[in-house]
This record gives C-alpha cells, sequence and structure tokens, in this order.
C-alpha cells in the first residue's frame, strides 16, 4: 500500500491522504471528528480524525496491517508535528533519504518541516498505536523556539520518551466519554498537556545530558550489565535505575549518551543476538529461541529478526543446516 500526496495549506494534509484510500466505512461524530474503518485487504483496525480547533488537529492509528504501508508526503506549507509511537514505529527519510531515522516504540518527537518530501514506511504483521498533533505554523511558530530551529530551516527534530505522565493523557484521550463541545475542549486541553509534558521532559533531558557525572557513567554500565544477565525478563526502567542507585531520567538519557541506544534499543538488540546465536550453535526452534529470550508473541519476534538480519528465523536456521 503506498500514497502519495503534496500539500500546500495546513488544511489540506489529512484530506489529501485520507482520500488515497478507499475506507470500509466512514463515519463523521459529534460534527468534529471522523472515525475511518481500515478495509480487510488492507489490515484491521481504524483512524480518528479530530478537528479541534482552527490551526490545531489530532490524528490516532490503532492498526494492525496486512500489507506494508508507505507514504510519500511533499511538504510545501510548513509542517509542525507532536508524534507519540505509542506500539511500533516506522522509518522514514527527509531530504532525498540524506537523513534517516527509525521511530521507536515509546518514542515521541516534535518535528518541523519545511518546503521537502518525507518519506515514511510502516511495517506489516505489527499492532500499529499512533497519536500525532499536528499544528498550523501560522498559529504556533512559537514551537520552533523549543526546538531551536528557525523558520528557514528545512528540518528539525526534538526527540524523547513517552513518560508515564504522557501515557495516562494519551489513555484519557483515546477513551474520552464525552461529547459535543465538552469533547471538543477536553480534548484541546489534553493536547495541551501532553505538548507541555512533551516540552518538559525535552527540557529535562538537555539538563541532564550536561550534568551527566562519572558516578553516573558508572551506574549506567552497572545497568547494562543487570540488563545483560536479565534479558528474558528485564526490570522496569524505574527498578533499574533504583537498582544503580540513579533516578530513572537520568539512567533513560545517560544510556542513550553512553551506548548510543536507549535501554529498550539495547534489550532489543541482544535478544535478538542471543536468539540468533541459540538458531546457529544450539539448532532450537524458532519458538523455543523466542522465549529464551523473552518473547512470547512468535509473530512479532519473526518480524523484529526479520527487519535486523533480512530473513526469517526459520528460513535463518534451515539456512544454517545446508552444507
Amino acid at each position: 500500500m503506498h500514497i502519495q500526496a503534496e500539500f500546500s495549506e495546513f488544511t489540506e494534509y489529512n484530506q489529501v491522504i485520507t482520500d488515497q484510500l478507499e475506507w470500509a466505512r466512514s463515519e463523521e461524530i459529534d460534527g468534529m471528528e471522523r472515525l475511518h474503518d481500515l478495509p480487510s485487504h488492507y489490515g484491521e483496525g481504524y483512524h480518528r480524525h479530530v478537528a479541534v480547533r482552527e490551526g490545531l488537529r489530532l490524528d490516532y492509528s490503532n492498526m494492525y496491517l496486512h500489507q506494508t504501508f508507505s507514504m510519500e508526503t511533499k511538504m510545501k506549507y510548513p509542517h509542525l508535528e507532536l508524534a507519540f509511537n505509542i506500539e511500533s514505529g516506522a522509518n522514514w527519510t527527509v531530504n532525498g533519504g540524506q537523513q534517516e531515522f527509525c521511530s521507536q516504540t515509546g518514542s515521541a518527537q516534535l518535528i518541523y518541516m519545511n518546503d521537502l518530501t518525507c518519506h515514511a514506511q510502516m511495517p506489516k504483521h505489527e499492532r500499529i498505536s499512533h497519536l500525532e498533533l499536528s499544528f498550523d505554523y501560522k498559529l504556533w511558530s512559537q514551537l520552533l523556539e523549543a526546538m531551536n530551529a528557525c523558520p528557514e530551516q528545512s528540518f528539525a527534530r526534538l526527540e524523547t520518551t513517552i513518560t508515564p505522565g504522557m501515557t495516562h493523557i494519551i489513555e484519557q484521550v483515546i477513551s474520552n466519554p464525552y461529547r459535543g463541545t465538552i469533547k471538543k475542549l477536553f480534548i484541546e486541553g489534553k493536547a495541551m498537556e501532553l505538548l507541555a509534558l512533551f516540552l518538559q521532559e525535552a527540557e529535562l533531558e538537555k539538563e541532564q545530558r550536561i550534568s551527566l557525572k562519572a558516578d553516573d557513567v558508572k551506574s549506567i554500565h552497572e545497568a547494562k550489565n543487570i540488563l545483560l544477565k536479565t534479558l528474558d525478563h528485564p526490570p522496569s526502567l524505574i527498578h533499574l535505575a533504583r537498582k544503580v542507585g540513579i533516578n530513572d531520567y537520568k539512567l533513560k538519557i545517560g544510556f542513550k549518551e553512553v551506548f548510543g541506544t536507549t535501554v529498550f534499543g539495547f534489550v532489543r538488540q541482544q535478544r535478538l543476538e542471543k536468539a540468533k546465536l541459540l538458531l546457529e550453535r544450539e539448532r532450537v526452534s524458532v519458538s523455543e529461541a523466542a522465549l529464551l529470550v523473552g518473547y512470547s508473541n512468535f509473530s512479532h519476534f519473526a518480524s523484529l529478526f526479520r527487519k535486523t538480519y533480512g530473513v526469517n528465523p526459520s528460513l535463518y536456521g534451515k539456512r544454517l543446516e545446508k552444507p
């Protein structure tokens, strides 16, 4: 499934994209929201679009794709977007592939794009839960200050991790019981809370990155050793931080600064490497390898393995058996 779109006004973005999809069902709710059901040949799930107020919209997707979804969008109008990758993520590039990114589960990004083309790809056979807020640049240009960017730039990006506080607000937005004007006010208020929490977290990470000390680095290395010993059932970030004697924010930022990846990314990388070794040396089955490294969802494990090593784990094992 591939979509190509181009837009020159803020109001065109959602309309141009959704018009290209053959939704199984589209329903208008309260005059402010549209609910779209995904066609069965594309996958399962739905997409919600809410026109919160002038210059602010909210989109939420909850889908399981049967085929890879890719989208190429030409941004002729300045685009400001706050995206939350609740479950699964996407690979995307800008400026003709000159800059490449991988938005992982649990990450959040504030992005500015101006007069460039963005190409994004979402994987098949994975649950996708994604919420994003889009801001009209004409009304929200002050957000560029928080990104240390200027309007003349073609691209700017600020990234942090979804905190428990953000998760709580996201859940409230998704499951809100209100209708009409109350619903509109509720979502607008929660959108502002999400933006404030994101900017606060990004600023906190920036400050802590500067203040990382020798003892912190020692604790971070200790945290890495704990993770290596508990790959099948690693502690949560908060519990891991307590074990090594630093706060969870500093561990989260420091780990990425020291090792170049997040705690979550490190665990995933090590799990897959261990699974690969099990398939190579122990000749265990794919399901056994998945369980031994902590994955109970075999399809999710297979998808991660394939994306990392370019081959299905079942085929990888068979390939090794050939003389």
